[in-house]
């Protein structure tokens, strides 16, 4: 074991490599990206750093049809002509009472909207934006952001060497985790303590290509298709009702078998346990989303409940207005990133009120726990600050 890590030091660059770019952007997702091609698109030079050398698949597959207009403004509108993409007419969902109910798209003015094959998506958008001329270091994990009279450096590193990257703006697109701003001092406000477990069933039957929830006593579960033969589950509950790791897959089957319509749709699959995954799904937020050489984007700077469908499409807009704001604040412009904020700020509000109303709609459990958190968290403050802002 000593051999091998000697071996893996002397593969690496003693001196640093040292590179310039008016922007550096770190976390190559589609808020990251978003970012780069607005950027791009404005004469900004950039560059993206992504920790992972190949995509990985991520969850989150809806696309709304009200972000076809969003897609076209990021050029990005042709990858969803795509086979592994469907199209997507509405959810099925049992919220509120017992039945299980059709939401159709097709009756609105965008028509419908799409389910992505969310590993095949990461891949297009990592080919879209190298054919864009972009500069994207895959494989590059972040160490220190230092602040300089010019702006930051960034300095990153893989397996063969380290880098240095001068930039004038730093891009915050680390998802929920906020890698940048932790490392700049900046903190996230929590408004939830609402936690994801995730876990696969194999299907041996075919079922609806579309996306169904349904609440419970303890919380709400997300059943998405990632192909013909697989199903993602996700149960989403409070921090403190999620078990230790050896009690995951139990606790899971009970839920599993509170549901009335999931644990029939999925009565002949093959739970896998093995892969389980627990992960923060909570609101959460920024008090300010940049500052004198930052700027944050997607989960790193608002992170939203999942049942607000907000998760792409809104990482997507952060990044196309976050860039327009930094091409712009390199222009001189005054009070560009104060007009990101702003819209943002806006955003999120509208979103905390339509949140408040989707958990107001299921009362069937009063006394729960999670219920209760949801109701007082979301209702009651929206009720006493109708201009919500996080104290």
């Amino acid at each position: 074991m000593l051999q091998n890590r000697l071996g893996k030091e002397k593969r690496l660059v003693v001196a640093n490599v040292r590179k310039s770019f008016d922007v550096v952007i770190v976390g190559g997702g589609p808020a990251g990206i978003a970012t780069g091609l607005t950027l791009g698109a404005r004469g900004i030079s950039y560059c993206i750093v992504e920790a992972n050398l190949e995509p990985t698949r991520k969850l989150g597959e809806a696309i709304p049809p009200n972000a076809r207009a969003l897609f076209k403004k990021l050029g990005i509108q042709h990858l969803m002509e795509a086979a592994e993409h469907t199209a997507y007419y509405g959810n099925k969902s049992c919220w509120g009472s017992s039945e299980l109910e059709q939401k159709e798209f097709i009756e609105g003015v965008y028509g419908h909207g799409y389910l992505l094959d969310r590993l095949q998506f990461e891949k297009q958008l990592r080919v879209h934006i190298r054919n864009n001329d972009g500069t994207f270091m895959a494989g590059y994990k972040l160490r220190k952001v230092l602040r300089t009279e010019k702006g930051i450096e960034a300095h990153i590193q893989n397996e063969f060497e380290t880098q240095i990257i001068s930039a004038k703006y730093i891009v915050d697109a680390t998802g929920r985790k906020a890698a940048v701003c932790r490392q700049l001092g900046v903190q996230k406000q929590i408004v939830d303590n609402q936690f994801a477990i995730v876990c696969k069933a194999a299907l041996f039957t075919s079922v609806a290509h579309q996306i169904m929830v349904e609440a419970t006593k303890n919380g709400w579960w997300y059943a998405a298709p990632q192909s013909a033969t697989e199903l993602t589950l996700m149960f989403f509950t409070d921090l403190v009702l999620v078990p230790e790791k050896r009690k995951l897959a139990s606790f899971l089957q009970n839920e599993l078998s509170k549901t009335l319509h999931l644990s029939k749709l999925i009565a002949t699959a093959v739970l896998d346990f093995e892969t389980i995954k627990v992960m923060p799904a909570g609101t959460s937020k920024l008090k300010k989303p940049y500052g004198d050489c930052w700027i944050a984007v997607g989960d790193a700077a608002y992170a939203f409940d999942p049942i607000s469908s907000y998760g792409i499409t809104s990482a997507l807009a952060s990044g196309f207005y976050a860039g327009h704001a930094m091409a712009s604040a390199l222009a001189n412009e005054e009070d560009a990133m104060l007009a990101y904020s702003y819209v943002f700020e806006n955003a999120f509000q509208a979103y905390m009120e339509k949140l408040a109303g989707q958990y107001a709609l299921e009362m069937r459990w009063e006394g729960s726990r999670y219920w209760k958190a949801r109701h007082d968290t979301l209702i009651l403050d929206l009720i006493d600050k109708p201009d919500y802002q996080l104290s």
